[in-house]
């Protein structure tokens, strides 16, 4: 039996790896360099194709931009699945771990954290940025509304409120104070970020005390 799902050919591959690298390469260079620093032949030279090429696949920084929107956002989600799917069973687990991943607790997240901050300013000013902006954060809020609707259903938490205006409230509160720690408060580092958000959300939730502690979820350190 032969397999029906057609092959890409050699020339589409090479394509989407080139569209990749691209996005990749202007990710690395706005988190590098600032976006007003960011220039389409850095980014060409960065990626390792001709200006020809990157012209080919994003006519202007406007569609570049919000493409790279897009990937920083698959690739983070990627390692949220990850982490929801190997760091515990319970609802409470879940939310504290999938809210630490959007604190800009390491290296890579700082990076994503970065680049999300040098695109916001876009996002406010450019319409069509602001809509991708705008899908890109309602899977953040799906995503916490559905695990704080399970543990509502589970009996772990008790709320008043609506699971989606606690998902809103909760991803605001890690915008913040995700905000202090990449602008350098000597006071406000990871460890009093995930205290205070672990205190508040298991407050919003109505958990009996605050979130666990995620980095004992997730086996990190």
């Amino acid at each position: 039996m032969t397999d029906a799902t057609p092959r890409p050919s050699q020339r589409a591959q090479a394509a989407a790896e080139a569209r990749s690298r691209i996005l990749a390469a202007a990710a690395e260079c706005i988190v590098r360099d600032g976006l007003a620093q960011v220039r389409m032949a850095s980014i060409a030279r960065t990626a390792g194709v001709s200006a020809g090429l990157l012209h080919y696949h994003f006519e202007t920084k406007e569609l570049l931009f919000g493409e790279v929107l897009r990937y920083s956002h698959e690739v983070s989600a990627e390692l949220n699945r990850h982490a929801l799917a190997t760091g515990g069973d319970g609802p409470a687990e879940r939310l504290a771990i999938f809210l630490d991943r959007c604190l800009p607790s390491d290296e890579q997240r700082s990076d994503e954290w970065l680049l999300w901050q040098e695109l916001a300013l876009l996002c406010i000013r450019d319409p069509g940025l602001a809509t991708v902006g705008a899908d890109l954060y309602e899977d953040l809020y799906a995503t916490v509304a559905d695990i704080v609707a399970e543990g509502v259903g589970a009996g772990v938490f008790t709320t008043g409120m609506s699971s989606r205006a606690v998902a809103e409230t909760a991803v605001a509160l890690t915008d913040g104070f995700g905000g202090r720690m990449l602008a350098g408060d000597p006071g406000f580092g990871i460890d009093e970020a995930r205290a205070m958000l672990a205190d508040a959300v298991g407050v919003l939730v109505g958990h009996d005390g605050p979130l666990p502690d995620p980095t004992r979820a997730e086996g990190a350190g």
